[in-house]
């Protein structure tokens, strides 16, 4: 392998926790200090650690630039082969858990060449968590912003910038990010009962172009509910599709966000996060799946980050999280849930709101894989974990779900469940004590799931406080039955620290903190 740098090693080192200002966070990201902590990578005769065919490409530091600039990056893809994956440059950047920002960059090619932009929470191995395929035409122009909410955990977060896939020249200029407020409406929905109903309850509607023989066709679909012994990879997964009779809307578009995976631990017995995306990524397929024929889909980004797509003529529209396979722990796994939020929204602000005659059907569902790497082969390598209920998606935010557990198990541990601060009072026989959980996640942004216990009936009173003992919120305040009770607290108003969720219920009180990372 040959580089101008030896990447990564010749980054800068940001710190994690600098603060954010309205500025571009990609130092030197006009190239006019050459590579200037960029590294970059391709493989080729010299790499003994692969197999041939190798990839062959070459970097370097032209002059002029784009836009006016002293000088760009410049790429030549001699040959692409079997490693083109890695004719790419990356960067490491500082940004923040939670925050949302903008990425762009400008960029010219010698013919249409398709590049892809993505960001890592760590840049030296992983997947993406957000990712963005850029058809670069010969103009000299900008592609972007494409906004994004940095999600995961800082560990080296940064971008990478990946070339392979054909031979050309592409010159690369003014690679920003920025971060930017949030402005949005979004109010997210859900229920243990839309859950449950999500996995037992006929469609609300017969999908578009599915034959009525697919098992799944008239109702959900039961699959694996754990992983095979020793597969270790998992993913979930969506699907849009117009009504079987019809969709007169022409103005109507579905917005999609927030996808999630969680599983239950058969260790602990607690529900944990395998992933969560704000964006999704996915295609447009023939209805039916028949040749996994596909297209890429109808996709517009939204001021949220989110992205809303439209489907029909034969496609629909077949999404997953943009970090695509997750790995799970081995032999751990009791079940997952699969959850969405959808809505509707216009595609010409000024046009016709037409979203009540909108016909569009959701349903969710998720594959065990046997690993990270694994390819497909004939249901060999993968299994289906189930595919949840359609329903109709309306103009207000709702989560549409998939849950691979018996109804008796959901009730007795559901899961965390977003936009929903009502009680699940299902009686649990076997609760003998007195408790308060620590909240999950934790930390948290924006929400977080609270958890208690009740071995009695009694008045309860579920109140969040700050560091110096001012009440922020009461959750409940009432008479409980005896059981295991969830309560889900938003804090998209609140500034980040530390808060105390305090449970009291006659003379006994429980304290847990929490911690709000904004």
């Amino acid at each position: 392998m040959k580089s101008l740098q030896t990447p990564f090693m010749a980054m800068v080192l940001l710190g994690l926790v600098l603060p954010l200002v309205a500025h571009n966070l990609v130092d030197n990201g006009d190239f006019e200090n050459g590579m200037s902590g960029w590294g970059s990578w391709f493989v080729d005769e010299n790499a003994t650690w692969a197999e041939q065919p190798y990839a062959d490409a070459e970097f370097s530091i032209t002059s002029p630039g784009l836009g006016g600039s002293d000088k760009a990056l410049y790429v030549r893809v001699h040959k692409p082969g079997k490693f083109d994956w890695y004719i790419l440059v990356t960067k490491q950047v500082a940004l923040q858990q939670g925050k949302m920002y903008e990425i762009s960059l400008r960029a010219t090619s010698d013919l249409d060449k398709t590049i892809s932009l993505a960001v890592h929470e760590d840049v030296s191995s992983g997947s993406p968590f957000f990712y963005q395929a850029i058809n670069i035409s010969d103009e000299d122009k900008v592609y972007g912003p494409f906004p994004f909410i940095y999600e995961p955990t800082p560990k080296m977060p940064g971008i990478k910038i990946q070339f392979g896939g054909m031979e050309g020249d592409v010159v690369v200029d003014d690679v920003v990010i920025e971060h930017v407020d949030i402005d949005t409406d979004y109010t997210p929905y859900n229920s243990l009962e839309d859950i449950i109903g999500d996995i037992t309850l006929p469609h609300e509607g017969l999908p578009h172009g599915v034959p009525s023989s697919y098992d799944w066709a008239q109702k959900p679909r039961r699959g694996a509910q754990q992983p095979p012994e020793d597969w270790t990879a998992a993913i979930a997964w969506g699907q849009l599709y117009e009504w079987i009779e019809g969709n007169p809307a022409t103005n109507t578009r579905v917005q999609i966000r927030d996808m999630e995976m969680l599983y239950l631990s058969k260790s602990d017995g607690q529900w944990h996060q395998l992933q969560k995306s704000l964006r999704i990524d996915g295609a447009a397929y023939v209805e039916d799946f028949v040749g996994d024929i596909n297209k890429p889909a109808d996709i517009r980004t939204e001021p949220d980050g989110s992205i809303s797509v439209t489907a029909g003529d034969g496609y629909n529209f077949h999404f997953w999280p943009s970090s695509g396979r997750v790995e799970i722990p081995e032999n751990d796994v009791e079940g997952c849930f699969v959850t969405v939020q959808c809505r509707l929204i216009l595609e010409n602000p000024d046009g016709v709101d037409d979203r009540n005659e909108a016909k569009y059907l959701m349903s969710v569902g998720g594959d065990w894989w046997e690993s990270m790497t694994a390819v497909w082969d004939q249901w060999r390598t993968n299994a289906d974990m189930g595919i949840g209920r359609f329903r109709f998606i309306t103009p207000e935010w709702k989560g549409y779900n998939m849950i691979s557990l018996p109804v008796d198990r959901v009730r007795e541990n559901p899961p965390p469940f977003a936009g929903s601060t009502a009680i699940d009072d299902s009686p649990i026989t076997n609760i003998q004590d007195f408790h308060l959980t620590q909240n999950y996640p934790n930390p948290f942004n924006p929400s977080t799931t609270i958890r208690y216990d009740l071995p009695h009936s009694s008045h309860v009173q579920l109140q969040i406080y700050d560091v110096n003992g001012h009440l922020i919120q009461t959750l409940v305040d009432g008479f409980r039955p005896a059981g295991r009770h969830v309560v889900e607290f938003s804090s998209s108003r609140l500034p980040s620290g530390a808060y105390f969720c305090t449970l009291t219920a006659g003379n006994l009180t429980q304290v847990r903190k929490m911690l709000l990372i904004q």
